[in-house]
Formats: C-alpha cells, sequence, structure tokens
C-alpha cells in the first residue's frame, strides 16, 4: 500500500506558502525562539539562549543534526531514497526534550519560472517545549527544522 501521493506545486505556490508559515512563526509571540536546525536560539528579550543537545546517532546532517526517519516501515521517500523507520521512530532532534512534536514530509512536483518540472520532497518538523542544553541548563523554547 502507498501512503504518500505526489501533487503538483509551483515552486512560486511553495516559496509563498513556506514564507507564509515561518511569518507566522516568526511573528507567534511565544514563538519568537524559532532555530533552523542548529545554532544559538533568540529570545524574545534578545538574549541568546544555549544550543539544546542533539539526539545520539540518526542520520547526522552537517552540522549539528542527528534524524531518525519516522513513519511506516516498507516506505521510501522516493527522490532522497530515504526509508522510513516505522511508528515508534523518534521524531525529536534533540535530547533532554519534554514538549510536543509536529511533523510533515511533502512529497511531490514543483514547476519553475523557467517551465521546468522539478522533484519536491521535504521533511519538516516543529518542537515546542523545555528543554536542557549542551551547558546543563533548563529553557523553554519553539524550535523549527526545515
Amino acid at each position: 500500500m502507498r501512503l504518500l501521493r505526489e501533487s503538483t506545486m509551483t515552486r512560486g505556490t511553495f516559496i509563498r506558502g513556506m514564507a507564509g508559515g515561518l511569518a507566522l512563526t516568526a511573528v507567534g509571540g511565544p514563538l519568537a525562539g524559532l532555530q533552523a536546525a542548529a545554532g544559538n536560539v533568540e529570545a524574545e528579550e534578545g538574549k541568546t539562549l544555549p544550543v539544546p543537545r542533539p539526539i545520539p546517532g540518526g542520520l547526522t546532517i552537517p552540522p549539528l543534526i542527528h534524524a531518525y526517519e519516522p513513519g511506516t516501515e516498507g516506505i521510501t521517500l522516493p527522490f532522497t531514497q530515504a526509508p522510513l523507520g516505522g511508528l515508534d521512530v523518534e521524531p525529536n532532534t534533540i535530547t533532554d526534550f519534554k514538549g510536543v512534536i509536529a511533523q510533515a514530509y511533502h512529497v511531490g512536483t514543483a514547476t519553475g519560472s523557467d517551465g521546468k518540472t522539478y522533484n519536491l520532497e521535504t521533511d519538516i518538523r516543529a518542537y515546542k517545549g523545555e528543554y536542557i542544553a549542551e551547558d546543563g541548563s533548563h529553557h523553554t523554547g519553539t524550535f523549527a527544522l526545515l
């Protein structure tokens, strides 16, 4: 059984959708601690929060992202050929985290302004909760992996 559905989307529609989602996240008040992958988290008051510790193991994506691919076993993402590891696989990319996680895979094609068709595959994750930083301090933050 195939659970992934292919769809066609223009590159402009994709970029506008991503920009809108990021804009909503950036102005979301408590979501001001947005972190894209790795690096320090900018707090609402302008102070920099310490970086959370990455989970051990998984697929290492430079510079510091450790990730597993949760999802129905037996499905392989079509363009990256990443196999999904099962429904009990850790979706989180940081350790010592207590909170909520949302994740989505998008697969399809996009048509560029040049008329060419491009393959599209995304793995988007959002986290909100408490974490212990690399320096051992406790914090609350919101993170996004795009």
